[in-house]
């Protein structure tokens, strides 16, 4: 015997039985079970198929309940080998345009076919792990298929969600070192995870100017009632910041100016222009809404909590620099910035995520086609402001980040969303993701929705999350160049984030630090640091 067919006979898994789709079922040689090495769940098959070679990744194996039932193998093929015609060798391509026929040959596939279908990409790809089942073949990404279409990293608490987004942005980053990454932090744990890399925001150094803000925006902290008397403060509060922004742009300003329009405006006139309407009134018993208004205005104002929104003594046009520091434009050697959430008071958490995503979409969509800078705005949390049709959420965010969504890749912003709760996510959002990264996931409504926003033919991939490991994912759509399970890279410590559960244990085996720990967490509170 040739020593090639003695090698194929011994990787001889068994022939093909029924052909649906990419879904290949076969006989399974008894060998396959009994050899020295057994075939197992995400091994890599090849099946002849006419003049090329089709691939395919083994997800069910079954056997009946009779001893003379065959065991039977359930193959997802992922694409097919063809001769290529510039070197004569064999390349890869994703997809199956010639399919086997019946009682064609199911073989484990060699070492060098693994590394020819998970080979690196020629477009531009950074390594981001490797392969589940084969810790010696590299997984990559591919950088414009995976930011171009948005992608999603669900998982549950503990599964290796906020690593894997580390591991996978400062792969980009280091490939891309003039990246633009803004990146909305609800708990201060990815600030260990890029350290130089990024800029740290929170309230104390943020600036997000309240005339940058919507009518809805703004009018949801100063007339955030939902009833009638709401209603009225929001229409008083609409005029007034109308006619506050033509006081500013002056009598030259054309019919462009609307109540959205980014221009500046004074808080004194807004302040004025609310006394003067109520000083207009006939009857004096309408003018509660306008004293409630003028309340809420003034109480804001005073409180330290939103000083990064109404600080400014002296109004300025500082749109520009407002831009420049929350995009990085210039890079200056910080691709990323963080934007860290969790001191923000929760009444106004959703008004800031709301105009933090709207002006990133703002920004590519009013920029030149040909100079745009692309964005990539990170979104953890992500049910908690695009959660699914029916939930309550804050309409703004939910807008802004929907647009993107939808919109965003036509102007250079990509999303990605971070969800433990995929159940709770939009899935009108979830499916404009054109890659979704999945790691373990045990429950299965969450389970449910995954497999609801795939595309068909991802159940094989869908079975295996509840067995996934901590740090190991699904990994399948526009970002790889085929679906795959993966092991993603470790990070060295410095670069984890702050994302670890406490370990009781060690933490109660000793006496804690006492009065000391007490002041300093006091302190902490009191003056909102971190």
């Amino acid at each position: 015997m040739h020593p090639e067919d003695s090698s194929q006979h011994s990787r001889l898994l068994g022939s093909v039985l029924s052909i649906q789709g990419a879904l290949v079922l076969g006989h399974l040689l008894d060998r396959a079970f009994t050899g020295a090495t057994p075939v197992m769940i995400g091994d890599l098959v090849g099946i002849e198929a006419g003049d090329r070679r089709v691939f395919g990744v083994v997800h069910s194996l079954r056997k009946g309940r009779r001893i003379d039932d065959k065991p039977l193998i359930e193959v997802h093929l992922l694409g097919e080998a063809t001769r290529n015609a510039a070197d004569d060798g064999l390349a890869f391509r994703r997809g199956v345009t010639v399919y086997p026929g019946l009682d064609a040959l199911i073989h484990r596939a060699t070492a060098d076919e693994i590394r020819l279908v998970y080979a690196q990409p020629k477009l531009a790809n950074v390594r981001i792990g490797t392969l589940r089942h084969d810790f010696t073949i590299p997984a990559y990404a591919l950088v414009d298929g995976l930011l171009g279409k948005h992608f999603a990293i669900l998982g549950s608490t503990g599964s290796g969600k906020s690593c894997a987004v580390t591991v996978i942005l400062r792969a980009i980053i280091e490939a891309h070192p003039c990246a633009h990454v803004l990146m909305i932090d609800p708990h201060d744990e990815y600030g260990p995870a890029f350290g130089e890399l990024a800029q740290r925001l929170d309230p104390s150094t943020l600036d997000l100017p309240y005339w940058l803000m919507t009518y809805d925006e703004i009018a949801a902290i100063l007339a955030p009632a939902r009833d009638e008397r709401g209603y009225a403060e929001g229409a008083i509060l609409k005029e007034a910041i109308y006619r506050a922004r033509l006081a500013w742009a002056g009598p030259a300003a054309g019919s462009h100016i609307t109540v959205d329009t980014p221009i500046p405006y004074r808080l004194s006139d807004l302040e004025r222009l609310i006394e003067e309407a109520m000083g207009a009134l006939d009857k004096p018993e309408g003018a509660a809404p306008y004293r409630h208004l003028l309340a809420r205005l003034r109480g804001v104002r005073a409180d330290p909590r939103y000083g990064f929104i109404f600080q400014a003594l002296h109004v300025r046009d500082s749109m520009a620099a407002v831009l420049g520091r929350i995009f990085r434009i210039p890079v200056a050697g910080k691709p990323v910035t963080l934007i860290d959430i969790s001191a923000i008071p929760s009444e106004v958490v959703d008004v800031v995520v709301s105009l933090l995503c709207r002006l990133a979409f703002e920004f590519g969509l009013w920029s030149d086609r040909s100079s745009m800078t692309p964005v990539l705005v990170v979104c953890e949390e992500a049910h908690r402001y695009i959660p699914s049709e029916g939930a309550p959420a804050f309409e703004p965010s939910r807008r802004a980040i929907g647009r993107i969504a939808k919109e965003g890749r036509k102007y250079g912003v990509s999303l990605c969303l971070v969800s433990q709760r995929p159940a709770e996510l939009s899935p009108t959002s979830l499916s404009q993701c054109g890659t979704i990264i999945a790691l373990r996931m045990s429950n299965e409504r969450d389970q449910n929705f995954v497999r609801n926003v795939l595309p068909d033919g991802s159940e094989w991939l869908i079975r295996s999350l509840p067995a996934l490991g901590t740090g190991e994912a699904v990994v399948i759509g526009e970002g790889v160049s085929v679906p795959m399970q993966i092991h993603f890279d470790a990070l060295v410590p410095r670069h984890q984030p702050a994302s670890q559960t406490p370990t009781f244990s060690r933490a109660w085996a000793d006496e804690e630090s006492g009065p000391e720990m007490l002041q300093d967490t006091i302190a902490r509170w009191r003056h909102l640091r971190r």
